[in-house]
């Protein structure tokens, strides 16, 4: 038998406004299962979302436990980096 499905709701100003959802993401069975589409015309402009997921992220923390989020966010940052570097050794051609 499986879980059930835990959703977040929707913000109140897409609520009030609408938008466009681009990103879902769930754990499941332990793993990252995510759905998106192409938002941007630039790639920079996932970078500065990521920026934005991390200051969440690590306020979300703050509010939640006994880290600050500056404490956070670095934890954030060196696991991003790290992971970052493991993907793009992974991208990179094969000699």
């Amino acid at each position: 038998m499986s879980e059930m499905k835990h959703e977040l709701s929707v913000p109140p100003d897409v609520e009030a406004h609408g938008g466009t959802e681009i990103l879902r993401l769930f754990i499941s069975r332990g793993a990252l299962s995510l759905s998106m589409q192409r938002a941007f015309a630039e790639p920079e402009a996932w970078g500065r979302l990521l920026a934005e997921l991390a200051q969440q992220a690590a306020t979300l923390y703050e509010r939640e436990t006994s880290m600050s989020a500056v404490d956070a966010l670095a934890d954030i940052r060196v696991a991003l980096d790290s992971a970052l570097d493991h993907i793009e050794s992974g991208l990179r051609p094969k000699n």
